[in-house]
């Protein structure tokens, strides 16, 4: 859980510092559709719901380089998955 903290913590910042160039919490949270306190929230590192992140991550153009990475990180696993293939099912024979 502690990662998961840091990470709360490191968007937020990141998030303030891009939004606070160009506009106040009252001014995004209208621009993305939530309210002011949820942009409070995700800057204090709060939990918060996710599609209300990713809309004001996508408002502040941080979006595309989250998706990147984790696109990558999926073709990473995709790559190594591998299924078990099954034993062929075997026909009975019509001698009753």
């Amino acid at each position: 859980m502690h990662k998961t903290q840091d990470l709360l913590k490191s968007i937020g910042e990141l998030v303030k510092n891009t939004r606070s160039t160009t506009m106040d919490q009252a001014e995004l949270g209208t621009r993305v559709g939530v309210g002011r306190n949820t942009i409070s929230s995700i800057e204090n590192g709060k939990s918060v719901n996710a599609q209300s992140l990713f809309l004001v991550l996508e408002h502040l153009n941080i979006i595309d380089e989250l998706q990147a990475n984790i696109e990558q990180q999926l073709n990473n696993t995709a790559s190594k998955l591998s299924r078990k293939s099954r034993k062929p099912i075997e026909e009975l024979d019509n001698d009753f």
